[in-house]
């Protein structure tokens, strides 16, 4: 006889009871409890040490058995450790099998994750763009962070014919430019997922510096830069960014069991866009091809990038945590390295 506590299966109420094993039956006896199960009709579930040994019914009761009934249990019943159980008593086993783990999640991360997310992100409807800029857009509008421009009709008009000249001849969706004022942003420029440009007054501001109007440098600048955001659109990195980050999140979620990380990053993917250094090389590629297509050269926006390293706010924000700095300035979500200046440097004698 082996003292064990059982429950029913029908509530959570806990029965003080007797448990024992003999001529191919189980028997369970206690104050209320009278019960005979064929061996057939249980299991003893797989040990963890400390931890008391189960018996599990075919009706649904179970019984949990404190002390050293473990081995007495298995023999009755006939429990042979399953072979996973038996590799976790072998160090030598329980290390490869934790080094192939490894390997397995560090092949998810480096190929797997990617080659999902350039699948899922091809297979998204345009519709999924739409409702993602204009949500993205309602929301800033909405909270201040970007409102009308002070700039001229005059001086929007000089930016819209820039506009106009890097603007492909057949674009993926239909793409058009806002220029807005944010002292939240600062001198920045986004790419929303329906082909909306948000270029903000201080970009330009800096862009003109003293100059009263548009020169051929910063010309060649402002179009570097808009060139940029629609090679984030043409190349649809915000739903590549998107997947990317939902799949990671749900692959966290897998692993810890946390399912409201998944659900809880889309928001902040849809509202903070960072893309990677391999979408930032895209997008630059692709802004050096427009500006070569229009006869302009590419040393300007190296300098431009050079400056928006340098500004008193961007050394600011360097200064100030990561997740603090990361929405208040373009080289944030832009990182302008120098091997990304260099590479605009290099691109001016083709």
């Amino acid at each position: 006889m082996t003292s064990a506590i059982y429950f029913d299966g029908q509530s959570a109420r806990m029965h003080r009871v007797e448990l024992e094993t003999s001529a191919g039956t189980v028997v369970v006896a206690g104050p209320g409890i009278a019960r005979i199960y064929p061996s057939g009709q249980a299991r003893l579930a797989e040990p963890f040490a400390g931890a008391p040994a189960v018996v599990y019914f075919s009706d649904g009761a179970r019984c949990e058995v404190t002390g050293a009934a473990h081995a007495e249990l298995a023999g009755a019943l006939g429990y042979r450790a399953t072979p996973v159980v038996r590799w976790q008593a072998r160090w030598p086993a329980a290390l490869a099998a934790l080094v192939l783990l490894l390997l397995v999640l560090a092949a998810t991360l480096l190929w797997g994750l990617p080659a999902a997310t350039e699948m899922i992100a091809a297979r998204l409807p345009a519709s999924v763009d739409a409702s993602m800029g204009k949500s993205v857009l309602a929301s800033l509008e909405r909270q201040q962070i970007l409102t009308q421009s002070r700039f001229s009709d005059q001086r929007l008009a000089a930016i819209d014919n820039v506009m106009a000249r890097v603007m492909p001849p057949h674009p993926r969706v239909p793409i058009r430019l806002l220029v807005r004022s944010s002292r939240a942003l600062g001198a920045n420029a986004l790419a929303l997922p329906d082909g909306t440009i948000v270029l903000t007054d201080d970009m330009v501001k800096l862009i003109l510096g003293k100059r009263a109007d548009f020169g051929s440098g910063e010309t060649a600048q402002l179009a570097g830069v808009l060139a940029h955001e629609i090679g984030h659109i043409e190349q649809r990195h915000s739903a590549r960014t998107l997947a990317r980050t939902s799949l990671t999140a749900a692959l966290s979620a897998a692993l810890f069991g946390d399912f409201s990380a998944a659900v809880a990053g889309v928001p902040a993917v849809l509202m903070k866009t960072s893309y990677s250094r391999a979408m930032e090389t895209e997008a630059d590629l692709y802004a050096i091809k427009a500006l070569h297509a229009q006869g302009m050269p590419t040393e300007p926006l190296a300098d431009l990038f050079y400056e928006l390293e340098n500004t008193p706010r961007a050394r600011a924000t360097r200064s100030m945590p990561r997740w603090l700095s990361k929405s208040l300035e373009y080289t944030a979500s832009h990182p302008s390295s120098a091997e990304r200046i260099e590479r605009l440097l290099s691109a001016q004698g083709r």
